[in-house]
Parts: C-alpha cells; sequence; structure tokens
C-alpha cells in the first residue's frame, strides 16, 4: 500500500470512529426536566413536643387525617390555621373537554426524616363501622381507641407538575396509605391494614393544583426491631410508594389482629 493510502485509510478510520462516538453521546444525552422539584419546608410550629412513641403488639389501623393543601413553601406550620382551598368531587372523573388538564403522573410521596412532630392520635371510627356486623361481638384495641399526643413524622403529597392539576383519592377525610416495613429477610410487608368502607358517599376525589402538596402526620412507632420502612398511597388504580426511612417496630406488626370473634 502506497504511503498516502495507508494515511488516508488510518484518517477515514478515525473519522468513522469519531461520528460514532458523537452519535452515542448524543443519543444518550437526556433533556433535564422543566417540572419543580418538591423541596421539603422547615416546620415551623409552637406545639409541645411528645416525647411518647406507640409501641403496637399487632397490626395497627391505618388512618391518615388530611389536614390541608398548601403551595410549595420554604417554611410550614401546620398548626396554623389556613384557608379552605381544598376543593372535592364525589364520584367524579374529568370529562372529555377537561381531561387534558389533569395528570397524576408527577404525583410523589415524601415522608420527611428530618422532623419529629406531634400528633393527637384519635380514635379509628371507621376500624368499628367497617369491620363488623350489627349483630357481633367487636374487639376493641386499645390503639384504635386511643387519645394521646405521640411523635409522629411528616407526610407530603405533592404535585410537582407546574401546568396539570393531580386528584387524590380521600376516604371519610383520610387519605389512604399504609406503612409498610421490611422483615428479617429485607422482604416488605404492611404493618398497617385499611379499613375501606362500605358507604359510597365516604369517598372523594381531592384535587392538588399544579406545585402543591397535601399534608399529613403518620404515627411514629417504637420497638425492638429497627427496619426501613416506606409508605404505600392507594390512588385510584395506581399505588404510590414514598421515599424510605428508619424506625423501630415490633415484629407483632406483621401480623393483623383478629377483628371479630365468635359470639
Amino acid at each position: 500500500m502506497k504511503p498516502y493510502q495507508q494515511t488516508f485509510a488510518i484518517l477515514s478510520t478515525f473519522i468513522i470512529l469519531l461520528f460514532v462516538s458523537i452519535i452515542t453521546v448524543l443519543s444518550s444525552y437526556v433533556v433535564p426536566s422543566t417540572d419543580v422539584q418538591f423541596k421539603i419546608p422547615i416546620i415551623k410550629t409552637d406545639k409541645e413536643k411528645s416525647i411518647l412513641c406507640l409501641a403496637p403488639q399487632y397490626m395497627m389501623n391505618a388512618w391518615y387525617d388530611l389536614e390541608c393543601i398548601s403551595p410549595f413553601c420554604e417554611e410550614f406550620n401546620p398548626e396554623q390555621p389556613k384557608k379552605d382551598t381544598m376543593k372535592y368531587h364525589q364520584f367524579w372523573e374529568p370529562s372529555n373537554e377537561t381531561k387534558h388538564n389533569y395528570s397524576n403522573k408527577k404525583l410523589v410521596v415524601m415522608v420527611d426524616t428530618m422532623n419529629e412532630i406531634t400528633m393527637t392520635k384519635r380514635p379509628i371510627w371507621a376500624s368499628y363501622l367497617f369491620h363488623r356486623s350489627f349483630d357481633d361481638n367487636r374487639i376493641l384495641l386499645q390503639d384504635d381507641t386511643l387519645i394521646q399526643d405521640v411523635k409522629s413524622f411528616p407526610i407530603y403529597i405533592a404535585n410537582l407538575s407546574d401546568t396539570k392539576t393531580a386528584t387524590v383519592e380521600i376516604q371519610d377525610g383520610s387519605l389512604m396509605m399504609i406503612v409498610e416495613a421490611q422483615d428479617e429477610h429485607k422482604t416488605w410487608k404492611p404493618i398497617e391494614y385499611w379499613s375501606h368502607s362500605w358507604c359510597g358517599n365516604s369517598y372523594y376525589s381531592l384535587e392538588l393544583p399544579p406545585q402543591y402538596f397535601a399534608f399529613a402526620r403518620g404515627v411514629k412507632c417504637s420497638g425492638d426491631f429497627f427496619t426501613t420502612c416506606r409508605l404505600k398511597v392507594f390512588n385510584g388504580a395506581d399505588s404510590l410508594l414514598s421515599n424510605e426511612f428508619k424506625m423501630n417496630i415490633s415484629t407483632k406488626q406483621f401480623n393483623q389482629p383478629v377483628l371479630d370473634r365468635e359470639r
């Protein structure tokens, strides 16, 4: 091969390899999302902190009161009264004309792993209504009847979209979710159960505007088993999972109690 032909072959190979490299880099480039990311706000509250953690000896009945919705913010006081901007719809779905204004694709669930705030644990009346017939003897579970200030973790369901309104399913004023935890084999299992209502009037859809969050509190447990937990939100056909967080629990919380007994 003549010298100029050898040089041409080397140069051609180099150009081809350079071209392939450029194509590979460009094909792997992802355009950054323009959606606003949710930053957990700093909690500001004058409410006295509780020193009590619940130590359940069985799987608890989940209940998460929806306290308010709020636009994304730097600081947040859950005890401060807020203007009621929540819009509910019973048995509602967007019409064909308005469907393009709604999307749940940018919904996220965030547990604040840094802040502990006080929560007033109240009786879960739904447990009595939805898990009994009218002629049986109901076992009363202590944690379902408790009225007590306990430690809790802040929970945010945030709509990251900058244009679309999201919808969140509500039952009797509660967000529909449970805590799951990893057992000793690292398998995810529920440590709470949900009481579904048999009454159709119990169910609503909440409108969550773009860059708004819904706020609730979750009971902080104690026990001799330190593990990884997460929230699972039931939202229509979708299930949303939160970020993971650490918590002490009892392994007995993996076992759902017998809710009814023979007469």
